[in-house]
């Protein structure tokens, strides 16, 4: 009976536990999600050019670019500064050694993102712009580093990134190898 009542108390507090753990991540969730609407709100409620995305990404064009679209698939080259929202730096690249990386869709990139490169938000912005582009960006930790967070930034934790496009390199279709090839 005694080995009954220890093992039902210990499935109480085991259950208490986690059930706690749940509701205080959601609680930090929501917590951000506020923080970042009264950013928005303060800095941002009269600028007409900064577009939410359906993902939640806010994007503000600073310059247009030449050329076309970058596409899923394509490998760019592009300088970042990157920020919390209260201004505590996370990262940036050098002056001259701009992040090389290859556009991916958010189904291949991970969750809990360990460098800049692996964000979400950055590859889902890519897209909308062009060589030469720059761009402010603005996104909660969905599209950021996650609930864990990383070195500058902790979980939890809305992000502004500043990102130009150095160069762009095209993904060819297996059409324009095949032409390519036939006219060599």
């Amino acid at each position: 009976m005694k080995r009954i009542i220890t093992g039902l108390f210990f499935v109480a507090v085991a259950v208490a536990f986690f059930s706690c753990k749940e509701n205080s991540l959601e609680k930090q969730r929501q917590n951000e999600l506020k923080k970042l609407d009264e950013f928005i709100r303060a800095h941002y409620s009269k600028t007409p050019e900064l577009e939410e995305k359906p993902s939640g990404l806010y994007f503000l064009p600073e310059e247009e670019g030449i050329g076309d679209s970058i596409k899923m698939g394509d490998r760019v080259q592009v300088f970042h500064t990157t920020y919390t929202l209260d201004s505590g730096y996370v990262a940036s690249t050098g002056a001259y050694e701009p992040l090389d990386l290859i556009v991916l869709p958010p189904t291949q990139l991970s969750t809990s993102p360990s460098s800049v490169s692996e964000l979400k938000a950055l590859h889902e912005a890519l897209t909308y712009m062009k060589k030469g582009s720059k761009a402010l960006l603005i996104f909660d930790s969905n599209l950021g580093f996650g609930q864990y967070g990383t070195y500058g930034a902790g979980g939890f934790t809305s992000l502004m990134m500043e990102v130009e496009v150095y160069k762009v390199y095209p993904t060819q279709s297996p059409e324009q190898e095949k032409e390519e090839e036939t006219t060599e």
